[in-house]
């Protein structure tokens, strides 16, 4: 039988599996290495920093019968073998979705003194450290980056922590969200306001200090006090993937052809596949990467599980639909775009809390 590793259980591994024919792939033994020994909604991270929230699922409670689990950290990927921390394991077929971690794009003091949500243990940990400082009394906190992690959580923590924390965002751009058009950024922009969060637009981060951000606006540099600060201004692919002089990549990712297959490389490797946060897909009609989402990550699972339920024989290229993107703004409002029309407010949140609960119903059945 063909062995298939399937490294990473997040979005696009577990949309794999679960959309696997298992009954009819009799031909390949498929095993599953993470490093937890549990699923958790990276999308939701920022509930977890903010109020603590558990957003696991047990491998055990979600994995097909079919699917053997092995829990290791991996640590290096090679020719024909994966070296984890317990031990090398061999594949004939690879499926490479170790998910992101935190882009500091070298600028000093963030790994020091930042604070990055990248899994569930880590962000509980932040949460645990916030939860402290904050019965200290009045608080600066500062979220670094106004992309779509970083207003999320700005949202909740302007729920969960307003009376005991002055809450500020520095972004390099001169607006928020810029995944949306002026108008519906601006609409969030405004209600977090309303919130008490203020926000230092048009700011570059040259440097994080201990209790400080030092930022360069309009000309001159600016330090902003900050006694917990929030790292939220980039993600790149798994550092795994950079740490295997297997491949060529860039920022930790790998750049990947229609099937999913790595290209630009020193050999053909039709025998492995990258999906998520560690894939770099270019949109042939733009000729920019595709930026890195959950539903990217579920839809590219999707379609390399049919590629499998074929018996690898379809030849279809994998296309990507975008079905519209909704950012949560607190916990009763968001804002977004469905089918190219602008939603906001509760109806916003309510079909965000249906994308979410969808999800966890496909992994439970």
């Amino acid at each position: 039988m063909k062995k298939v590793l399937i490294l990473g259980g997040g979005y696009a591994g577990l949309s794999f599996i679960k959309n696997l024919h298992l009954d009819a792939l009799g031909d390949y033994q498929f095993t599953l290495i993470s490093k937890e020994n549990e699923h958790y909604t990276s999308i939701l991270l920022h509930n977890v920093a903010s109020a603590g929230k558990n957003i696991t699922l047990a491998y055990e409670k979600i994995l097909p019968r079919q699917i053997e689990f092995i829990q290791d950290e991996i640590k290096e990927i090679k020719d024909a073998a994966v070296v984890g921390k317990k031990a090398e394991y061999n594949y004939d077929i690879l499926v490479i979705a170790l998910g992101f971690s935190s882009d500091d794009f070298g600028i000093k003091g963030v790994k020091d003194y930042a604070h990055s949500m990248v899994n569930y243990h880590n962000s509980l940990d932040i949460h645990r450290k916030l939860e402290t400082l904050l019965q200290e009394g009045q608080k600066d906190i500062v979220v670094c980056g106004a992309g779509f992690t970083g207003i999320e959580l700005l949202g909740n923590l302007a729920n969960d922590w307003a009376s005991k924390a002055n809450l500020h965002c520095v972004e390099a751009m001169p607006a928020i969200l810029p995944m949306f058009d002026s108008d519906l950024a601006l609409k969030a922009k405004n209600y977090l306001e309303e919130r008490g969060v203020n926000f230092e637009l048009g700011a570059k981060i040259l440097e994080l200090k201990q209790n400080s951000v030092i930022v360069e606006k309009n000309g001159e540099q600016k330090e902003l006090k900050s006694d917990f600060t929030f790292w939220t201004a980039g993600v790149k692919g798994n550092e795994v993937m950079q740490n295997s002089p297997f491949f060529k990549t860039a920022r930790s990712k790998v750049e990947v052809n229609a099937f999913l297959n790595p290209i630009q490389q020193k050999k053909e490797m039709k025998n492995i596949f990258v999906l998520g946060d560690c894939a770099a897909l270019k949109d042939e009609a733009t000729g920019r990467f595709y930026p890195p989402t959950a539903q990217m990550a579920e839809q590219q699972g999707k379609y390399l599980a049919g590629i499998f339920n074929s018996n690898l024989t379809s030849s279809e290229p994998f296309s990507y639909n975008n079905k519209g993107t909704i950012c949560s703004v607190g916990y009763s409002y968001a804002v977004g775009v469905i089918g190219g029309v602008s939603i906001r407010g509760i109806l916003a949140n309510y079909l965000k809390r249906i994308i979410e609960a969808k999800w966890i119903l496909k992994l439970k059945f």
